[in-house]
């Protein structure tokens, strides 16, 4: 019988789509065997404001990523964004308790609960804890402190939080929808995994996720995440000053911006409202209104990072996400940002063809890996237990002996 191998499902729930991802993993590799996508109609802003209608899509989206593979789901990761989600630092320390007084696992472990153990409001909740660096005794900004001598182990975490009812009526939309909640994960930290390498992780790299409701940013500095941030901007209210400059509809507008993004015309027709003569604008003055509003963006993006540090990231900013498909947003970012940029794909699986080398399936592609991380530490940890298990019992033995 040939064994199966295991699914991973990612659901990324944005403001104006809802993308799904499948992968089984196959060693060390991922195989993607279906994506999905449909129009979000129930998010705002990274919000749920009509369950019903994000469930149908969900279950849409879902419905074309099963029959490209042929495969049911019941386990998702789902993405997570939104104004409400925020982030605070922490730091804490215990006593090293591994024989010799060298590190374990469990002690970096109880170094990170003891970080994470600080107030957090009643109406919030914990979405990550991720950690900075170590310090065992007098030595800082260590990596993995496991296998090190010391008394004393430190962290420094990142800890990312959520607006509790935002993140239960996410859950529980999904849930309703059929599907079981295997992990939220921040959408940032999801789009970093499929685009930022290894160098830039180590150098010091910010990750700007441009989505349809809200613009999501993570800085990494010596490969651990320092800041994040969410601006409630995003591609609609780019569409949304089309509508308004252009005297056209929100649909129209948007039809304009991806136009606008494919650069197939130099002029455009714009509709009309109300039976009015339709008129025709050129490319430059599409450019020229899409510009203002990426500018303020990425001013917002900013000031908003400003306020824990002014250090730009070494290497620069990758930009992601749907908006990414407007030709002038990188020179736009160098601009306003001061620094270099560059817009990031996720890298190409076969079996789904071009499909995922776009920027806008950059969440949905991290979810799987992160899944997949995920399933390994889970694995890695159980072989843990067993091993010291097993010792234990050859100790006991021997000592019988």
């Amino acid at each position: 019988m040939v064994e199966s191998r295991p699914l991973l499902a990612g659901v990324d729930i944005g403001s104006t789509m809802v993308r799904v991802v499948l992968a089984e993993v196959a060693g060390p590799e991922l195989d993607v065997i279906g994506v999905g996508s449909a129009p979000s109609l129930g998010v705002r802003h990274g919000v749920v404001v009509d369950a019903d209608r994000l469930g149908s899509a969900l279950r849409q989206a879902v419905e074309g990523a099963r029959m490209a593979s042929g495969v049911e789901i019941q386990d998702v990761t789902v993405s997570i964004s939104g104004e409400h989600v925020d982030a605070l630092q922490s730091q804490g320390a215990v006593a090293v308790e591994g024989r010799d007084a060298t590190v374990t696992s469990v002690d970096r472990q109880r170094a990170v609960d003891a970080a994470r153990t600080v107030a957090i409001p009643f109406e919030r909740e914990i979405l990550h804890v991720l950690p900075r660096d170590f310090q065992v005794d007098e030595q800082r900004r260590i990596h993995n402190p496991t296998g090190m001598t010391g008394v004393r182990l430190g962290a420094r975490v990142h800890i990312v939080t959520g607006g509790v009812t935002a993140v239960r009526n996410l859950v529980a939309c999904v849930e309703r929808s059929g599907f079981r909640v295997a992990d939220l994960v921040f959408s940032p930290l999801a789009s970093a995994k499929a685009c930022l390498t290894e160098d830039e992780l180590d150098m010091g790299v910010g990750l700007i996720d441009i989505g349809g409701g809200t613009t999501d940013v993570v800085c990494f500095e010596d490969g651990a995440i320092m800041r994040s941030c969410v601006v409630p901007l995003g591609g609609q209210q780019v569409t949304g000053d089309l509508a308004v400059c252009l005297r056209t509809t929100w649909s129209h507008a948007e039809t304009l911006k991806r136009q606008y993004a494919a650069s197939v015309e130099d002029v455009l027709q714009v509709a009309s409202i109300a039976g009015r003569t339709p008129e025709r604008v050129s490319n430059a003055d599409v450019g020229e209104i899409t510009s203002a509003r990426l500018e303020e963006i990425f001013e917002h993006v900013t000031a908003r990072l400003e306020l824990t540090d002014s250090t730009r990231p070494r290497a620069g900013f990758v930009l992601t996400g749907g908006s990414c498909q407007l030709p002038s947003i990188a020179t736009v970012a160098e601009e306003t940002l001061g620094t270099a940029t560059r817009i990031a794909t996720p890298v190409a699986r076969p079996g789904v063809g071009d499909t995922l080398a776009q920027p806008e399936w950059a969440t949905a592609m991290g979810l799987v890996l992160s899944a997949n991380d995920t399933r390994t530490a889970e694995s890695s940890e159980l072989t843990t237990r067993f091993d010291s298990a097993a010792g234990r019992m050859r100790s006991w033995l021997e000592n019988l002996l």
